[in-house]
């Protein structure tokens, strides 16, 4: 399983690569899942309203990783185990690992923060 971090999207765009073929052979083999956070910043950045309907789309039909109050006590847990540890994460960050590890899923992303959590799989590249 794996679920793609919105820096992932925006590299693979910044670069002239389209994410939905990157990702159409996950999806289709239901490895891939996702959460509201990376579609919001996703949706965000977009200029064009063609690809924001396309990838509107596509994260309608990728599996999502809800944002339960158990994922948010959780993701509140870590933010304080980490704080007093001198690492301080954006919130959406730690919410993102939080999804990735209620998944069992790897992270795939170019976000040095994600290196800091523990127990979350990461990775720069798709397998």
């Amino acid at each position: 399983m794996i679920l793609v971090d919105s820096s992932k999207y925006i590299s693979w765009m910044r670069a002239g690569r389209n994410p939905l073929t990157l990702l159409a052979a996950h999806a289709q083999a239901g490895d891939l899942v996702s959460c509201g956070i990376v579609r919001i910043e996703v949706l965000r950045g977009v200029v064009k309203p063609n690809v924001k309907e396309q990838l509107s789309e596509f994260f309608q039909i990728v599996p999502e990783v809800g944002l339960t109050p158990a994922l948010l006590h959780e993701a509140a847990d870590l933010a304080w185990t980490l704080d007093r540890r001198g690492i301080v994460l954006p919130v959406t960050d730690l919410l993102i690992g939080v999804c990735a590890k209620k998944a069992n899923a790897t992270l795939i992303t170019e976000d040095p923060h994600f290196q800091q959590m523990p127990a979350l799989k990461v990775l720069a590249e798709l397998p």
